[in-house]
């Protein structure tokens, strides 16, 4: 899951990781069992019982990264042990934020704006699959979106 990309990415102007928080960010990556996207329309798909398997696991696996989330920011070993001996933190570490350094500050950010977008397709899913249900005879057209300049519903692009 880590590629030179992402620690790259995490490194650039700040203090890199310490050994203790790579290990603890790692096993959080191996922990996570959530596949890397979210196939609304693959979901959409699957009829009757089979959806509603699918939507209780995907709930299971969200909660899961969710909880895995919780443990890795309460983890003492990506808590920023130079921001304990400096509370302004160092001078090359200008990212660092409350009790982290900037790279793992920087992952943490990350990692929820990912959980997140997961998480808010998820209940796009479960809205757009219950308002089905409801409809008497045909649901409505197929829309992902809302363009309030051009006061539509759109299709994500």
């Amino acid at each position: 899951m880590f590629s030179d990309s992402t620690w790259g990415l995490c490194e650039y102007h700040t203090a890199g990781f310490t050994d203790g928080e790579l290990e603890a960010l790692k096993e959080y990556d191996e922990q996570r069992t959530l596949k890397g996207y979210f196939d609304l329309e693959e979901l959409l798909e699957k009829t009757g019982a089979e959806i509603g398997e699918a939507l209780r696991i995907r709930a299971g696996e969200l909660a899961r990264w969710h909880n895995g989330l919780l443990r890795l920011m309460a983890d003492p070993r990506i808590e920023n042990q130079r921001r304990r001996e400096n509370p302004l933190g160092p001078h090359y570490d200008e990212h660092g934020k409350g009790p982290y350094g900037g790279a793992v500050a920087r992952f943490l950010v990350f990692s929820t704006q990912d959980y997140h977008r997961h998480r808010h397709g998820y209940e796009y899913a479960v809205t757009v699959w219950a308002l089905g249900l409801q409809a008497p005879d045909s649901y409505p057209p197929d829309t992902r979106g809302l363009d309030l300049d051009n006061r539509t519903l759109k299709l994500w692009d």
